[in-house]
C-alpha cells in the first residue's frame, strides 16, 4: 500500500482510539447508591454502635459492621419513606471483600449460627433509697402548696413525665429489636425495621463493601476493617 493510501486509514483510526481511552472504566447503574462522605452519607452513634446512614426519598438505611466470633456482623436499620409497602429480605444482602483478595461473604441464616459471643447483661441499676418520713412529709406539703398556687403546672408536669416514659419504652423496644436477627418482611409505609445480619468472615479482609439490595435499589457501604 502506498503512503497516500495509508493516510486516510490513519485519519480514521486515531480519533477512534482517543475516544475509547476517555471512557470511564466503571459506570455505576442509576439504582446503585454508595455511601460517600460529604455527599449522601453521614455518621450516627446509636446503642453504642457507629452507624453510617444513607437518606433517600424512598428509604433511610443505616449500617454498622463488626466481627462477632466467626462471623461478620452488620447491624441494619431500614425506614420506608414511601406511601406503599416495600419488600426486603436479608438473604439478598452480602459483603464484598475488595482487598487484599476479592471474594463474596454470603449471608448466614440465624439457624446456622454457632458459638456466638454471649450478649453482655446490663449492669444492675442502683436501688433508690427510701425517702425518710420527715422528708416525705415536707415534699408532700410542698406539692400541696404548688398545686394550690399554680394548678396549671400539674397537667404539664404529668404530660412531660408521660412523654418521657413513652420515649424510654420506645427506645428500649428499638434496642431490643436491634439485638435480634433482621427478618424478611413487607415493610409498611413510614415504618422502620432493624436487626442483626450475619455473614461469612474473612480474617484477612481490609476493604469491604456491605451491599443491601432493597426494592430495586442497591445501597453500598464501603468499610475499612481494622485488624486486631
Amino acid at each position: 500500500m502506498t503512503p497516500l493510501k495509508q493516510a486516510p486509514l490513519l485519519f480514521i483510526l486515531i480519533p477512534t482510539l482517543t475516544f475509547a481511552a476517555s471512557v470511564p472504566k466503571t459506570i455505576l447503574p442509576d439504582n446503585v447508591i454508595t455511601c460517600q462522605p460529604n455527599a449522601n452519607c453521614f455518621g450516627k452513634t446509636l446503642y453504642g454502635r457507629n452507624y453510617r446512614v444513607i437518606n433517600t426519598p424512598r428509604f433511610t438505611v443505616m449500617v454498622a459492621i463488626s466481627h462477632e466470633g466467626a462471623y461478620t456482623r452488620a447491624d441494619v436499620s431500614i425506614a420506608n419513606n414511601t406511601i406503599l409497602p416495600q419488600s426486603l429480605t436479608p438473604e439478598d444482602f452480602r459483603v464484598e471483600v475488595l482487598t487484599p483478595k476479592p471474594k463474596i461473604l454470603l449471608y448466614v441464616p440465624p439457624s446456622d449460627l454457632k458459638d456466638l459471643p454471649a450478649t453482655p447483661t446490663p449492669a444492675p441499676q442502683p436501688q433508690t433509697s427510701p425517702t425518710p418520713p420527715i422528708a416525705s412529709s415536707f415534699l408532700s406539703q410542698q406539692s400541696s402548696i404548688s398545686s394550690t398556687t399554680d394548678p396549671a403546672q400539674t397537667p404539664d408536669v404529668a404530660d412531660a413525665d408521660s412523654d418521657a416514659k413513652k420515649m424510654a419504652l420506645q427506645q428500649a423496644a428499638d434496642k431490643a429489636a436491634s439485638d435480634h436477627p433482621l427478618q424478611a418482611t413487607s415493610l409498611p409505609p413510614n415504618e422502620v425495621t432493624r436487626g442483626r445480619v450475619y455473614f461469612e468472615s474473612d480474617k484477612h479482609a481490609r476493604l469491604v463493601n456491605v451491599v443491601l439490595p432493597i426494592a430495586g435499589l442497591v445501597f453500598e457501604f464501603p468499610y475499612s476493617m481494622r485488624q486486631p
